[in-house]
Formats: structure tokens, C-alpha cells, sequence
């Protein structure tokens, strides 16, 4: 069974093993950028790098977010960038008035290292209404010749997946309005957010049938949902609605779907089987966050598939290698084989690479590493 058949099987669930698939992509980019590389995996491409490791992509790299194209209606917004210092401007002008977003951004030897929004451009009921027209005017096509591409680079190494738009609440937090802002929208303007997230519906609609005409079978939320950003009653009213429907149109033209929650997950984690979603991605167990392996597989029993588990903090220096292959292993044991063991959320710049080559050794040893 080659890695993409292994990674199919297990959300069909005929899997008797299971996939080993961490991100890499993080460590891979900062490493080649300040060539640092470990001189064995010098001169080799991302894919080169998951096949001396003998573990298998999870995402085309920029694929993730071009396989399918998003424009505007002709005449409906116009972009304009700017930068001021150390700062980025970025504006869009639609025929009701501007959304501006200002990024803070940090520069080392010329390299721009990091990048956030300081100033988010959704303040105002106004401004909710002009983000509404934005929505609405987004349109959406298949990227066929960058997945075909792409996909024929992969290969066997495993099933590509493509990333769907994240909720419509979600959005609001990470891009529009900051999460303290979203939660001041939401108590003073609950029409006019259900306004919006119904112009999200729509939007989404419109961006799965451009998805559906892939022949990607695997789709990804990227979500974030977490105990800060969607509480039990905001998961509830606004998030499970949405993935039974997505989830539910997704399964009947036979793919896949998950979504990705990220951080302290543990009050959320009782819904996950009331989703629909096939799959859930990237939960940090404790040392990391606040729920055990334990807890999560009470909520997942053996009805869903897991990504990942495997806390990124393990990979830092001052946790032993042993105890990282003992969570490994314990966690292989708990989950196997409805499991796509990964690093949840990715390795990072600073994580141990050796430590991913012993947990191939590992995954070899005791389930075997599929080709």
C-alpha cells in the first residue's frame, strides 16, 4: 500500500496502520532561508526532505490556498498596498467606502520575519455592511492545472488536501475584527452578524462547487476553532451548522472533510461527533494544551479520525527523545488505526528534526511505514 492508497483507507476507515504525516513546511522554509539545513537534506526540494524522513505531505504547499481561485465581480473592489516604516497598509475600496487593515511587520537582514494586524479593519456597524459586499461579490473557479501539477509532483506520497474557507465567524476574529471587537459586534449587532455569516453561507456555496469540480478527495476548515474563539454556545449556533452542512454535500460526492482546531480545545471537544466533519486536525494535548490524549478520545471514540497529536512542544529541546517516541507510541496505541499522526501544529523553526527521523523508525517498527 503506497502512503496516498494508506492515507484514502483511513478516512474510509478499511486502514489496519496508520500514516505518519507531520508539517514540515515551517522548519523546511526557515532552515533553507538561513541555510541551516542538516548537511544530509542540503540540495534536496521539500518533497526530497519528506522522503529521506519517510513520512508523508499532508498539503501542496501554496496549493493549499490557490487550487481554487478567487476573484471579485468587475468593478465591485479595487486593492491598494502601502507601506509606512515598519508598516504595511493594505485597502480595499468598494463603492460604499474602504476596509484598511494596517500590519505591524518586523524585518531581520532584510527579510521580513514577522507580520500582524494591528489595526483590524471591521470596527463599525458601517464597516460590518461594507464587509458584507465584499463577500457577496467573491467568485470562485477551479484551479485544475496547478492541482494536476501538483499532485503529479506528490505523487504516491500521499492524498493532497486543499483548504475550504474558515467560518464565516472565525474570519471575523483572525482577519476582520480581532476577537475582543468580534464578541462587541456580536453583543450590540446580532442581526447584522447573522447578516454577514448568511453572506458567508452563500460564499461557501459558491467556493464548494468550484471545489467539488477537483478530483481532490480530501477538504480542510481552517477553522481554529478553540475555547477562546467559538465557546460552547458560539460552536453551537454558529460552527456545527455549518460543518453538517459543508460536511454533508462534501460526503454525498464522496470526499472528505476536517477541520482544524488549534489551542485549548477541551470545553468544545463533546461536540466534535455532532459536527459531520470525517476528521479533526492539529489538537495539542497536554504538556501542550488543555486536554489529555484521554479526553480525546472519549469524544472521538473510534467514529472519527484524528490528525496529528503529537505536541509541538515535544520537539524543543527539553523534552528527551524518549519521552517524545513514549507519547508517540502511546498515542498510536490509543488511536491506531483511525489516526494521521502529525505534529499538532506543525514542528517549528527551533524543533529537533532527529526527533521526526526517530519517530519514523518508530512508526516502522511497530505498525511499518507505508511506501
Amino acid at each position: 500500500m503506497t502512503r496516498r492508497e494508506l492515507n484514502l483507507a483511513i478516512f474510509k476507515g478499511t486502514a489496519r496502520t496508520v500514516l505518519w504525516q507531520p508539517r514540515l513546511e515551517t522548519w523546511i522554509g526557515h532552515h533553507a532561508l538561513k541555510d541551516t539545513l542538516p548537511r544530509k537534506y542540503r540540495g534536496l526540494d521539500a518533497l526530497g526532505i519528506y522522503d529521506a524522513l519517510r513520512c508523508s505531505p499532508r498539503y501542496g504547499g501554496e496549493l493549499y490556498y490557490t487550487a481554487v481561485d478567487c476573484s471579485y465581480d468587475p468593478g465591485a473592489m479595487t486593492e491598494a498596498s502601502e507601506r509606512q516604516g515598519n508598516y504595511l497598509i493594505e485597502t480595499l475600496t468598494l463603492p460604499a467606502g474602504s476596509l484598511r487593515t494596517i500590519h505591524r511587520e518586523i524585518w531581520e537582514d532584510g527579510i521580513l520575519v514577522n507580520r500582524r494586524i494591528e489595526r483590524y479593519p471591521v470596527t463599525t456597524r458601517e464597516d460590518l455592511h461594507l464587509l458584507i459586499d465584499l463577500v457577496e461579490c467573491q467568485r470562485f473557479s477551479p484551479n485544475l492545472r496547478a492541482y494536476a501539477e501538483r499532485a503529479a509532483q506528490v505523487g504516491e506520497r500521499g492524498e493532497l488536501t486543499v483548504g475550504l474557507s474558515s467560518s464565516g465567524f472565525t474570519e471575523l476574529i483572525k482577519s476582520w475584527c480581532g476577537l475582543e471587537n468580534t464578541f462587541y459586534l456580536l453583543a450590540d449587532y446580532p442581526e447584522d452578524i447573522q447578516a454577514y455569516l448568511e453572506a458567508c453561507d452563500r460564499r461557501d456555496d459558491r467556493l464548494l462547487d468550484a471545489a467539488l469540480e477537483l478530483p481532490c478527495r480530501i477538504f480542510n476548515f481552517g477553522d481554529h476553532a478553540n475555547n477562546y474563539f467559538t465557546p460552547p454556545p458560539i460552536l453551537k449556533r454558529y460552527m456545527l451548522p455549518r460543518w453538517q452542512r459543508l460536511s454533508a454535500r462534501l460526503r454525498a460526492a464522496g470526499r472528505f472533510s476536517h477541520s482544524h482546531w488549534d489551542g485549548n480545545a477541551r470545553t468544545i471537544l463533546p461536540y466534535l461527533l455532532d459536527s459531520g466533519l470525517d476528521a479533526v486536525e492539529a489538537l495539542p494535548p497536554a504538556p501542550m494544551g488543555d486536554m489529555t490524549l484521554e479526553d480525546i478520545k472519549a469524544a472521538v471514540r473510534d467514529k472519527m479520525v484524528v490528525l496529528d497529536l503529537l505536541p509541538t512542544i515535544l520537539f524543543l529541546p527539553q523534552y528527551t527523545l524518549e519521552e517524545t517516541l513514549e507519547f508517540a507510541r502511546r498515542t498510536i496505541d490509543m488511536f491506531a488505526p483511525r489516526l494521521i499522526l502529525g505534529i499538532s501544529d506543525e514542528i517549528s523553526q527551533v524543533g529537533q528534526i532527529e526527533k521526526v527521523e526517530a519517530i519514523s523508525e518508530l512508526v516502522s517498527d511497530t505498525c511499518g511505514l507505508a511506501e
